[in-house]
């Protein structure tokens, strides 16, 4: 340790000896060590780090379009042996009203046993229990921790209060934790799921959803996957309209974990990678460096050896030199990635599974340290070895002034070219990626999206009842919209183009005839939209005509198919 110490002071000295040469290293070593460490903090958050649930590698979720109506959720949550189930369906868009201006927030509807198979509480308050999404008792909400800061201004009191969302009282009986977030990270709201098994239609034709569910004790995954498809066959009877007797046979559960990852995992493993190319490029960088100013310390070097330090001893001492170096360049990095998670939260979907609590924590300090140790000794290593191999008598009688030997410019040149090949490898593959962005931005989406503007409107359900109160309510913002200065022409749709929220619906199609029990409704993708619409997007029509104003709810019902869909 006493060894260590002094190498250590030495070192320093050495480096504050030489600010120019110790910046220059320090920053090149910084920008590779920041990138790794940034993206190793998004790595661990998403990829590695445990969900934020009791046991959660018990947690599974359902795959391979394992989705269920209502009442296929409360088969499976009665007849499953292997979990408990729960159901929810996410990207509900309900307005917040009476208190101060109308908000539009986003959250999802779940089963009332959901929080009991994620094993979370609420903050505040109480989470659903059972029987809270039965008819008649599920006007209840809770609220995420973010709503209750913002909307709420963190009052304990709002638990107990009724607030109208969507057009509806519902009573708030809980907040929960500032760190849950299921489905997603914007979720602001839960509600319970309306389970009525007298509405037939709604029990079963719609809203299908995704279910989640908890293995229970001595339960294995593998058979909970037999015992899912087990029951999702024999609920096809269940249905009271024909089901094709394929419906569902591929579904499955996965890990919780790993579905939620699925999607960036192999997007961000691939950053990893060529984030470490550039940390390498760094250390190559650095090497050169180092093994061009060992050259003129050859005389140092030579002189401490013929006072009797060893060539151990002096590789260690150069070696601690260049870990101190590392280190240095490790701190400045984790600045930069500090500085840099806002990019990454800016860069990355917003509903990406841990992105909300990214931060520099212990795990990637050491992640940081452990990398610059290995750092400092990777690019310090050929220098000390090139020093330990020199000849002491003609570096003193040379004072270190002649030029390098054979060997020493040999490495010299064999890192320039892997420098310079490992710098083409990553310009070349930044070529081909901007190449494939430019190709697709370059793409006939099939409108004109220049100078279109868009903006939602949700009226409340209970508003929209009465279907001519709706219309009016459009017709009249399309009619104000159009008198807007600068607006050459306005429209109305349920979805915009290349959004994930399209509905779709079953269609029996002329000349094509429905076989119960061998094939299924064809099921597209259907957008509604006023009759200015294609005019606006600049869409044309090939064949027949656009939508006219006498196309209305008493006229004859006309629809317009796209290309792919009419061949």
């Amino acid at each position: 340790m006493s060894d260590f110490s002094r190498d250590l002071r030495h070192a320093t000295r050495i480096l504050r000896r030489n600010p120019g040469f110790t910046a220059l290293a320090a920053l090149s070593l910084a920008l590779g060590i920041g990138g790794n460490a940034a993206m190793f903090s998004v790595v661990s958050s998403v990829l590695i780090r445990p969900l934020p649930y009791p046991d959660p590698a018990r947690l599974v979720r359902g795959a391979n379009d394992g989705y269920y109506p209502p009442g296929g959720l409360v088969a499976l949550r009665q007849e499953s042996r292997t979990m408990d189930v729960a159901g929810f369906s996410p990207g509900i868009d309900l307005n917040l009203t009476g208190q101060g201006d109308a908000w539009r927030l986003g959250g999802s509807s779940v089963s009332a046993n959901l929080f009991q198979v994620l094993a979370a509480g609420a903050m505040l308050g109480r989470a659903f229990q059972p029987g809270d999404d039965q008819p008649g008792l599920d006007n209840l909400v809770i609220l995420s921790h973010a709503v209750w800061q913002d909307r709420f201004r963190a009052d304990p009191a709002v638990v107990g209060r009724v607030i109208t969302l969507g057009g509806v009282d519902r009573q708030v009986v809980g907040v929960m934790p500032a760190d849950f977030a299921f489905p997603d990270d914007v979720t602001q709201f839960w509600i319970p799921l309306h389970l009525d098994p007298r509405d037939a239609a709604a029990y079963w034709a719609h809203g299908f959803m995704p279910v989640v569910g908890r293995l229970r004790a001595g339960a294995t995954l593998e058979q909970a996957q037999h015992e899912i498809q087990s029951m999702t066959r024999g609920m096809v009877s269940l249905f009271p309209y024909p089901m094709p007797a394929d419906w569902n046979t591929q579904a499955t559960v996965v890990p919780l974990q790993q579905f939620m990852v699925s999607n960036v995992r192999i997007r961000l493993l691939v950053l990893q990678c060529a984030i470490g190319l550039v940390l390498l490029i760094a250390c190559v960088n650095v090497a050169s460096l180092l093994l061009a100013r060992a050259t003129s310390r050859q005389k140092e070097m030579a002189v401490r050896a013929a006072l009797g330090a060893s060539r151990i001893r002096i590789a260690r001492q150069l070696l601690t030199e260049s870990v101190t170096l590392a280190l240095i360049g490790g701190a400045l990095g984790i600045a930069l990635a500090s500085a840099a998670f806002s990019v990454l939260k800016f860069a990355l979907p917003a509903n990406t599974a841990g992105l909300s609590s990214l931060h520099i924590d212990w795990l990637v300090v050491l992640f940081v340290t452990t990398l610059s140790v290995l750092t400092g000794m990777a690019f310090g290593l050929v220098p000390a070895l090139s020093s330990c191999r020199q000849d002491l008598a003609e570096a003193i009688k040379t004072g270190g002034r002649h030029a390098a030997g054979r060997t020493t410019t040999g490495l010299r040149s064999a890192l320039i070219v892997g420098e310079v090949a490992l710098a083409v490898v990553l310009a070349v593959s930044a070529g081909l990626l901007i190449r494939s962005l430019w190709r697709l931005a370059s793409v006939n989406p099939g409108f004109q999206p220049e100078h279109v503007l868009t903006f939602r409107v949700s009226p409340n359900q209970a508003f929209c009842r009465p279907r001519e109160a709706c219309i009016a309510l459009f017709n009249e913002l399309l009619r104000r919209t159009n008198e807007i200065p600068g607006v050459r022409d306005v429209a109305a749709a349920n979805t915009v183009p290349m959004a994930a929220d399209i509905p779709s619906i079953p269609v029996a199609a002329e000349g094509h005839p429905y076989i119960p029990g061998q094939t299924m409704w064809p099921m597209f993708w259907a957008g509604a939209v006023t009759p200015g619409y294609f005019r606006l997007m600049r869409i044309p029509i090939l064949a027949g005509r656009a939508f006219a104003d006498s196309d209305a709810e008493k006229s004859a019902p006309v629809i317009i198919v796209s290309a792919a869909t009419a061949r």
